[in-house]
């Protein structure tokens, strides 16, 4: 078996010749193989002068631009020209290759510069985010350190002629005080936020979607070791296995993993521990530039739609994770690999941005909409990169508070579009409190479509055929306005807590994203 070594400069149009008239001979000889040595500009006098070396090749200066072609036993056959010669044409008989200024060539040698260059990037630092990305998900999936979130239900609905699905999740448990979390280092990633990493990227444990990625602020996380035991929760000394997400135990509890094998594994002992983003207490927890520049780096990588709540009253139902920014991979919706959008609501997305809309009318409720704003005179082959899109997120974050103010609200961007919703939460205790706790707001992603909700059981009046609302038309209300109980009297404060939700509301998506809507 014949066999040679091409080596060249990957932006050589001699190297792509020589390239392709080996190929054309590896198509008709099975039996003869070519090794070849595509190297970047950059590297290539330091290679072929240790070639030089290695086979005592002679009559070569060091300026000497390639292509070579030698045997595998250290036979030299010459350069590219010879190599088509006396190996191509007059060894095996094959047509002269087009001429060296065939534009074919130029074009093999861009895409083979194109080539090295990714490998060189590949080899200084490590494989693409989106590589990285789906290589962690399959890990955690494997040793299972994922959890995906399991639903009674997925339907779809039209409304406004748009479609919106509803996903019904199990009950809510209620109010939470953990001020912090505990996640297996083999969800996390990789870092993001340019040089400095300003970002840690960790699998969300309990995922919506295949990929839902949790961008924790590096100043806030710690590695800690993996204590409690594997799986476990626990709080003022309590060593029982419990579930990370339940609400026994809550109190401040440090979670490792979210069931019994999502810990820590046994080869490190070491855990993240995450606390909650404190955008109620701590006005610096705001989300800023970095976070978006952040968002935008992952966006870029695997695609997808960041989302974000932040609360600065009402009771804290949410676990410490999902205070944090998120970016949620796509697909998302429940119909299938056959369906071409990505989310439910692409389609009026794309139409709201070729004719500048910014109010949707399938959102009943103050909100916004925009294309990210990129700032004017930005060179086109920077629009994309991810400190302007960060830029642009967020201004449209600041333009968005500007009109709303600087209270609740939840969020979805992507790299074209900004959303936000501005919320009220109710006092913590007071009457409407109840209601927010048994139907708080539903996560973010339901800006994009994906209205995620609590299952709701049928209560009174409901179980005596009658609706909720009949008297009043509120999907969510209490006894005390559904019986006309006047203020003031005996019953009243007791009949105020007492909160019914219509079971219907789960068919109407943007009834229930509007419940806790700013007014």
């Amino acid at each position: 078996m014949a066999s040679y070594v091409i080596a060249g400069k990957a932006d050589d149009p001699a190297f792509a010749r020589a390239e392709f008239a080996a190929k054309q001979i590896e198509a008709a000889c099975p039996n003869v193989y070519f090794q070849y040595e595509m190297k970047h500009p950059d590297a290539w006098k330091d290679f072929i002068l240790s070639v030089f070396r290695q086979y005592d090749f002679h009559g070569f200066n060091d300026e000497f631009g390639g292509p070579l072609v030698w045997t595998h036993e250290g036979e030299l056959v010459g350069n590219g020209a010879e190599f088509v010669q006396k190996i191509c044409i007059e060894k095996f008989g094959m047509q002269d290759p087009p001429s060296l200024t065939d534009p074919l060539f130029r074009a093999i040698a861009a895409d083979n510069l194109k080539t090295v260059r990714l490998a060189r990037h590949r080899q200084e630092h490590g494989p693409p985010f989106a590589e990285k990305c789906e290589a962690a998900c399959v890990r955690a999936q494997e040793a299972g350190l994922v959890e995906p979130e399991m639903f009674e239900e997925k339907r779809r609905t039209l409304t406004c002629g748009a479609s919106l699905e509803v996903w019904v999740a199990g009950a809510v448990q209620g109010a939470t005080s953990r001020d912090r979390v505990k996640i297996d280092l083999g969800l996390q990633v990789g870092n993001v936020g340019g040089y400095e990493g300003t970002h840690i990227v960790a699998l969300h444990p309990r995922p919506l979607a295949r990929k839902q990625l949790v961008l924790l602020p590096q100043r806030l996380v710690q590695e800690v070791d993996a204590s409690p035991r594997r799986g476990a929760l626990t709080s003022a000394g309590s060593s029982e296995l419990q579930d990370p997400f339940s609400p026994e135990g809550s109190s401040n509890a440090e979670v490792v993993g979210r069931s019994p094998v999502a810990a820590a594994g046994p080869e490190t002992g070491r855990a993240l521990e995450v606390p909650i983003r404190d955008f109620r207490g701590e006005p610096k927890e705001d989300l800023g530039l970095m976070d978006f520049t952040a968002a935008m780096e992952v966006l870029n990588g695997v695609g997808g739609v960041a989302t974000w709540m932040g609360l600065r009253a009402g009771a804290e139902f949410r676990q410490p994770l999902d205070t944090h920014l998120q970016v949620l991979s796509y697909p998302l919706h429940s119909q299938g690999e056959d369906c071409p959008l990505r989310y439910p609501l692409e389609l009026l997305f794309e139409s709201a941005l070729r004719d500048g809309v910014q109010q949707l009318k399938v959102f009943p409720f103050k909100h916004s909409f925009s294309a990210l704003p990129i700032r004017e005179g930005t060179p086109e082959e920077k629009r994309k990169q991810p400190n302007v899109l960060g830029q642009a997120a967020f201004d449209a974050y600041e333009a968005a508070k500007a009109t709303f103010g600087e209270g609740s609200c939840s969020i979805a961007f992507t790299t074209s579009w900004f959303a936000m919703l501005p919320l009220e939460p109710p006092a913590e205790g007071s009457a409407p409190g109840e209601a927010w706790l048994q139907l708080p707001p539903p996560h973010p992603v339901a800006l994009c479509g994906i209205v995620v909700a609590p299952s709701l059981q049928r209560g009174f009046p409901e179980t005596a055929g009658l609706e909720v609302g009949s008297s009043t038309g509120k999907l969510v209300s209490t006894r005390a306005l559904e019986e006309g109980i006047p203020e003031g009297t005996p019953e009243f404060e007791a009949a105020s807590r007492e909160v019914r939700i219509a079971a219907r509301i789960l068919g109407c998506p943007a009834e229930l994203m509007g419940v806790w809507a700013k007014v």
